[in-house]
């Protein structure tokens, strides 16, 4: 059961970090058509692209964040399983996110030393696209979690985020100090890179990503997007570099959410069987829901069969198959997945 509880967990949070990128990118084409294309001239690349590393950790801290909403409180008055995610076909679906961002902070109010729940509300902003929000609530996480180099990063993004993509001098400051704690830090490694490239030296930051994906794992949640990153930059600089990058499969083509961290795994142990049963059932019909708006997916129709045929849905995991093969007639490799998962799991 506690398999479901976080492959429906991240599925969810897959969609709704989708849904709030793909509005974003929605309303910056528009000012762009409308601007006819003004903004910063260099570096090139595309700062909505500078953000993978944030969307990858934004499944996990979505996911997380919704267990603990939905945790009763310590007096048992918590809400009930489930409303705080209940997902529909329209706008509800980004209010209940934002509903459960208000219910993180004020739980905070209440326990002000809560470093990791700092910094989690910081993520959840900075996820939704409000940096100027997340600023204090990172820097209370620092505050309270000094050697938290995840923290410090998240910092340095927010300050990027609200610069339009440009790497800061206050930036680089949160970056550097978060190297300093933890040389591995994937964000403040990439935007070492982003300011190498703003500074113009690409070739410099090209070998830094290079270095990022080849000494990550290979099913690393943000390896394909930074791969892309790569190759943009090399396509610029006009430098092959496939013999340079180790072999790994973009790790979308799992059909696997990425693994949820301990304190989401504890969380979920911690609800009563009856509140997962009624959680999850919502978290699958949401994604289901969001597959009718959106079937070239093709991640998410493999999470929604694998979760069907777990909660014994075998009939319904047949049907979805046969939706999802018709969506994806034209998708080749996407089509290649969602039939790879759904011999994996026994559809009939």
């Amino acid at each position: 059961m506690l398999a479901t509880i976080l492959t429906a967990l991240a599925g969810i949070a897959v969609g709704i970090v989708g849904m709030r990128l793909w509005q974003q990118s929605q309303t910056a084409s528009a000012n762009a058509s409308s601007d006819g294309g003004a903004g910063v001239d260099t570096p090139k690349l595309n700062f909505d692209r500078t953000r993978v590393l944030l969307i990858g950790a934004g499944v996990l801290v979505a996911a997380t964040l919704a267990v603990l909403l939905i945790k009763p409180d310590d007096d048992g008055t918590g809400a009930a399983p489930g409303s705080a995610i209940a997902l529909n076909q329209n706008s509800q679906q980004l209010e209940d996110v934002d509903t459960m961002i208000e219910r993180l902070a004020a739980r905070l109010e209440a326990n002000p030393e809560d470093g990791e729940g700092f910094r989690m509300l910081g993520w959840s902003y900075l996820m939704t696209n409000r940096p100027q929000e997340a600023i204090a609530p990172f820097e209370r996480a620092i505050e309270l979690l000094p050697q938290s180099a995840a923290a410090r990063s998240g910092y340095g993004e927010a300050l990027v985020a609200l610069a339009k993509g440009e790497v800061t001098r206050d930036a680089r400051q949160a970056f550097e100090q978060a190297l300093a704690i933890d040389p591995t830090e994937p964000r403040a490694r990439y935007f070492r890179g982003r300011l190498l490239a703003q500074q113009g030296r690409q070739q410099e930051a090209l070998d830094l990503w290079i270095d990022l994906a080849n000494s990550a794992s290979p099913d690393a949640p943000w390896q394909a997007d930074v791969r892309r990153d790569i190759n943009q930059l090399a396509g610029e600089l006009g430098t092959d570099v496939s013999g340079r990058l180790n072999a790994s499969p973009p790790p979308s083509m799992t059909g696997q959410p990425p693994a949820l961290d301990a304190a989401t795994v504890q969380a979920a142990n911690s609800l009563p069987p009856s509140e997962q049963e009624a959680m999850i059932e919502k978290m699958v019909e949401g994604l289901a829901t969001r597959l009718k708006s959106n079937p070239d997916d093709p991640e998410g129709w493999a999470r929604l069969i694998r979760s069907r045929m777990v909660r014994g849905q075998a009939e319904q995991a047949k049907a979805d198959l046969a939706t999802a093969r018709k969506a994806l007639a034209g998708n080749s490799q996407g089509l290649a997945l969602v039939n790879a998962t759904a011999s994996e799991v026994g559809v009939p």
